[in-house]
């Protein structure tokens, strides 16, 4: 039996960040680009000093997924950061959520969102939101068996592939 860890993330983790957030993202969404570097300059916002700066603001949490001592994924939160559709305040952005490909069906998403949602209660936020590529369908299913529903939809406009750049919005109620 594999050893489960979610836990919060320290600034010394930010090189570890870096190593698991490009590659995650890239098993999970190489096929929404056609510009390489558009590509390489998405990927560097997943690199290690991009985890230090996020580490640093006071509103932004992560948690990591472990399992068996190494990491497999992690989730960043913003707290009070109203969605892009209505506006409202008092949400909580679930910005990022990876796990590497192997790591994946183990339950460890809904757990590191167990982490962020308690939190982000505990923080006053009203509800979570986030927002999905259409073209992933196995993440919208997950998310609206969390819990999520769709609200309505925006744009990627950093140069993934334009018939692949829609985005869904979907919320859950934190009450």
């Amino acid at each position: 039996m594999s050893q489960i860890l979610i836990r919060p993330a320290a600034p010394d983790d930010a090189a570890l960040l870096g190593v698991i957030g490009p590659a995650a993202y890239a098993e999970a969404y190489a096929f929404l680009w056609d510009q390489p570097g558009a590509y390489a300059a998405h990927l560097a916002t997943f690199g290690a000093e991009a985890f230090a700066a996020a580490l640093a603001r006071p509103r932004t949490r992560i948690w990591i997924a472990e399992v068996d001592g190494a990491a497999v994924g992690f989730l960043l939160m913003n707290l009070d950061t109203p969605d892009p559709v209505a506006a409202r305040p008092g949400g909580a952005e679930l910005a990022r959520i990876y796990l590497l490909g192997v790591a994946r069906g183990r339950g460890l998403g809904e757990r590191l969102l167990e982490a962020a949602i308690a939190t982000a209660r505990a923080e006053g936020a009203a509800y979570a939101w986030l927002d999905a590529m259409a073209a992933a369908d196995w993440a919208r299913g997950a998310y609206a068996k969390w819990g999520f529903h769709e609200t309505g939809r925006i744009r990627f406009e950093k140069g993934t592939r334009p018939e692949l750049s829609d985005m869904v919005v979907m919320v859950r109620a934190l009450d």
